[in-house]
């Protein structure tokens, strides 16, 4: 049995810290909390090559400053020890592979498969690996993955709240062991 789960906003709690990154280049003072939709850019008024320039300077140190999303550790190794095989799908840029790999090590985040796609498009990738499920919080990434015939549970955040979803959503790191554990009658 093969899971994928996304790294930023589902594993790696980088929220804040983006908003602190933000919040200081175009002079504002919005917290996590604000942040209607997924795209920055939309939500600072900022240009794409802007926020591209300014993550260039800052995303590494956002990656290795980031904590973990509470309970992820613990049920990412529960859902391990039950069988499955943690398939972590990235929109990270493969440049970050080693401070990805080093982040995951250091916060003993267990998985099979480290798949840095830069990009948010995952269907094929979650296709290929044959992913029973995929845990995302874009639900941009959701609507693709579940057109594209993949199971997502959305993993509850800021930038999706507004947003209608179908599917399973999950607050929780607790309830998304006990959603997966539901399905599998386990």
């Amino acid at each position: 049995m093969k899971i994928g789960i996304d790294l930023d906003g589902t594993i790696a709690d980088n929220l804040e810290l983006l908003v602190e990154t933000l919040n200081c280049h175009c002079g504002k003072t919005l917290k996590g909390d604000e942040i209607y939709q997924y795209n920055l850019c939309k939500v600072y008024d900022i240009s794409e090559d802007e926020f591209i320039a300014l993550m260039d300077k800052k995303e590494e140190e956002i990656i290795q400053k980031s904590p973990v999303i509470p309970f992820a550790r613990e049920n990412i190794h529960r859902l391990v020890k039950d069988g499955w095989q943690v398939h972590i799908i990235t929109a990270r840029n493969p440049r970050y592979s080693a401070v990805t790999e080093k982040w995951l090590r250091e916060h003993d985040i267990p998985y099979s498969g480290l798949h840095l796609l830069n990009s948010h498009h995952k269907v094929d990738i979650c296709r290929e690996l044959q992913v029973e499920f995929m845990i995302e919080d874009n639900v941009h990434n959701a609507y693709w993955l579940a057109d594209g015939g993949i199971r997502v549970i959305l993993y509850e955040a800021p930038h999706n709240r507004l947003w209608p979803w179908q599917g399973v959503r999950c607050n929780s790191w607790n309830d998304i062991y006990s959603s997966i554990q539901k399905t599998f009658n386990r």
